[in-house]
């Protein structure tokens, strides 16, 4: 049941939200383009700041991507513009390496892997499941996360060390039901159980 549309008046706050979002989120992005422009930055400053830049054109993207289905009256991820499983599995992973402690490993097919996910609803969804994934887990845990290929369909596994279903802190899986809106929504499933450590595993099956 979760997975139908929140109601209209929660729908409007969300698209007022994100419209407001915007600028500020674009203008750290631009700040930090101009800063690294500066040739005398140290190395280590330099990083961080692209790593500043790339988090917030992702942000913009998303809120961008939002607006625009809000707009147009579309389904969230339609067109036909599809997304690298692995480029964007990557992106996440990296994201999360910035404040997470843990250990995280990625195993994937040589190439890219595509679906039919749009990519900035793609990376919603996996940064939703990292998420949960590494809030289950603990600072000292471990998350795996595997892309494979069956038949039609790419298959998405992230598996963590926790305690596993039922047994999770406060708080976890707040970002299931929006990944499991979005997954269905443009043809494809979502699967929860117990991974190979006892934590839990979810598995997304993308077009």
């Amino acid at each position: 049941m979760f997975i139908d549309a929140y109601p209209e008046h929660i729908e409007q706050l969300l698209n007022e939200t994100c419209h407001d979002l915007h600028e500020p989120v674009e203008s750290i992005r631009t700040t930090a383009v101009a800063a690294l422009a500066d040739p005398g930055l140290a190395s280590q400053v330099r990083r961080r700041l692209e790593q500043i830049e790339g988090q917030a054109e992702w942000l913009a993207n998303m809120i961008q991507d939002c607006l625009g289905t809000a707009c147009q009256g579309e389904t969230a991820g339609t067109g036909n513009r599809p997304a690298d499983v692995v480029c964007v599995v990557n992106e996440a992973v990296a994201a999360c390496n910035l404040t997470w402690p843990g250990e995280m490993s990625v195993t994937s097919p040589p190439g890219p892997v595509w679906c039919a996910l749009h990519p900035v609803v793609l990376r919603r969804v996996i940064s939703n499941v990292l998420s949960n994934a590494t809030r289950a887990a603990g600072p000292s845990g471990v998350v795996t996360v595997e892309v494979n290929r069956s038949q039609d369909m790419t298959v998405l596994m992230v598996e963590d060390s926790g305690p596993g279903f039922g047994m999770i802190p406060h708080g976890y899986g707040i970002g299931l039901a929006e990944v499991a809106r979005n997954v269905i929504r443009n043809g494809g499933k979502l699967e929860c159980d117990r991974g190979t450590s006892g934590g839990a595993r979810v598995s997304l099956w993308l077009p």
